[in-house]
């Protein structure tokens, strides 16, 4: 039951981060302008491309260490902990040197006004700082997540996030502006790093690093696959953040501040979903390992079905209660972000198919194909967002990101992950995607029928409504879309935790 409380600290991770960003988005925005959020989403678009200089090492380290742990071998564990370690201390370095010397220029491509290049530039060298010095440090927390303890990452992780959005309130409260949200994220980033270290070492024993374990042949194997998963994790990053850069180079601060809006939901929708395929991929390599070949069919078609049961509602009625959330979240000033957000909603689901395909075939031995396939997927949307933009503004680069989205994500993707676990492509779709469809229709039909009598107007008018319906389509998923045999395996396991208790 390991993976089943790694899936819940997941969602419960993303669920209580996405209720704080909720209410956090409105009172920044309140509390340093519109035009500001616009500045501080810039400045988040380009950290992140610094966070990329983890070269997919940290998925590589979750790899190989699930690997060892399905096949005991925890000398070779030590061994590849210890060579990343010497990797990520040199990659920090690096890191540290880039931030201060492109951090100035990068802000003038961008054609800021000298005050908001300072503004910029301290906060990119500030951020940019505690990226660099988290690079080492994060090695322990792709320990823990390869040995499966994924549940105290999470906490870590939701820690960090309860604190952050108090040190911004606090600081925010105090006049400090973008600054305080500078100070806030590089404190809380760089703390929660540090503590994955002692929580390794108490949690993993026998762990051993040391430079002596250093291994030259360890970082040709760990290369042969961190290469293509930092393709793929690049692609992602294109995906989810790039569009902040595109929009600024052809609009205004204005008009990236209302992207953002859209792309911060939808972002935290489809990190959501991913937190299902997040805890588990170490199981997918621990089978690969141990050479259970059945269990990794049983990631790909039911693993899928239960990702839809969680996804499908959560995104129906995102895309119902679009007009209602924005208008709650942020006011009428930022009307422009729905339709933005229900063309992005309709992308995440396509993305979502393929999130358990991506981890079989990545897990497996077909990382480069993954890696190809969102590589080519992030370059579409690039292409596209660039050419769209001109034409149709805002909508282009959400439309851009659809068809990228279907194209490759589901079309190509998916098909592939089948052939190489002998599955059809048309057993995916009867057995994974449909039959969380039927329970839709209930679902939609009372939260129409309360809309109609109760129209949303306040937040917890909406969460109830949604609650509500959201449980109508879980009676419904269970009796439609769970096999007996799953209720039952279920029910008992459940009466045993109550025992316990």
């Amino acid at each position: 039951m390991r993976w089943v409380i790694n899936i819940v600290t997941n969602y419960l991770r993303s669920i209580i981060a996405m209720v704080i960003a909720f209410l956090l988005v409105p009172y920044i925005i309140g509390a340093i302008g519109k035009e500001m959020f616009g500045l501080w989403s810039l400045i988040f678009a380009v950290i992140s491309v610094f966070g990329m200089m983890d070269f997919g090492f940290a998925t590589a380290a979750v790899k190989y260490v699930a690997e060892c742990v399905g096949s005991r071998d925890d000398v070779r564990r030590d061994r590849i902990l210890s060579t990343l370690w010497v990797v990520y201390s040199v990659i920090g370095l690096i890191c540290l040197l880039c931030v201060f010397v492109l951090a100035e220029p990068v802000g003038r491509a961008f054609d800021l006004q000298a005050e908001h290049l300072i503004r910029f530039k301290y906060l990119v060298w500030m951020l940019g700082t505690v990226v660099a010095v988290s690079f080492p440090a994060s090695l322990f927390r792709a320990a823990l997540m390869g040995a499966g303890r994924m549940d105290v990452a999470n906490l870590v992780e939701l820690v960090r996030v309860v604190v952050n959005a108090g040190l911004i309130v606090w600081l925010l409260s105090r006049g400090m502006g973008l600054m305080g949200l500078g100070i806030a994220t590089a404190v809380t980033m760089l703390g929660a790093s540090l503590v994955m270290i002692p929580l390794a070492y108490r949690l993993l024993p026998g762990m051993r690093i040391s430079l002596r374990l250093y291994s030259p042949s360890e970082v040709r194997e760990l290369l042969s696959f961190s290469a293509y998963a930092f393709i793929a994790s690049l692609a992602l990053l294109i995906i989810l953040r790039i569009d902040p850069l595109v929009i600024g180079a052809f609009m205004s601060l204005s008009a990236i501040a209302v992207y953002a809006v859209a792309v911060k939901v939808s972002e935290y929708t489809y990190l959501l979903n991913k937190q299902f395929s997040n805890a588990l991929m170490p199981l997918v390599s621990q089978s690969h390992g141990s050479g259970d070949r059945t269990m990794i069919r049983r990631v790909l078609l039911d693993g899928t079905r239960f990702l839809m049961g969680v996804t499908l509602p959560f995104l129906a009625l995102l895309y119902f209660y679009a007009p209602d959330i924005i208008h709650i979240w942020v006011g009428d000033q930022f009307d422009e972000s729905v339709p933005l957000l229900r063309i992005l909603i309709v992308a995440l689901y396509f993305s979502a198919t393929q999130l358990n395909a991506a981890n079989v075939l990545g897990m497996t031995g077909h990382h480069r194909f993954v890696a190809f396939c969102m590589a080519a997927s992030a370059a579409l949307n690039l292409i596209l967002s660039i050419v769209l933009i001109q034409f149709y503004g805002l909508t282009g680069v959400a439309v851009a990101t659809l068809i990228a989205a279907f194209l490759i994500e589901m079309a190509v993707m998916v098909p592939r992950a089948c052939r190489e676990q002998e599955i059809s492509f048309s057993s995916f779709l009867r057995d994974g995607l449909w039959p969380g469809v039927p329970a839709l229709a209930p679902m939609l039909l009372v939260a129409w029928w309360m809309y109609g009598r109760w129209p949303s107007e306040s937040l917890s008018l909406l969460v109830v409504e949604g609650s509500i319906a959201a449980l109508v389509y879980f009676v419904c998923f269970a009796f439609t879309a769970v096999r007996a045999q799953e209720r039952r395996m279920g029910m008992l396991w459940l009466t045993r935790r109550l025992r316990r208790t």
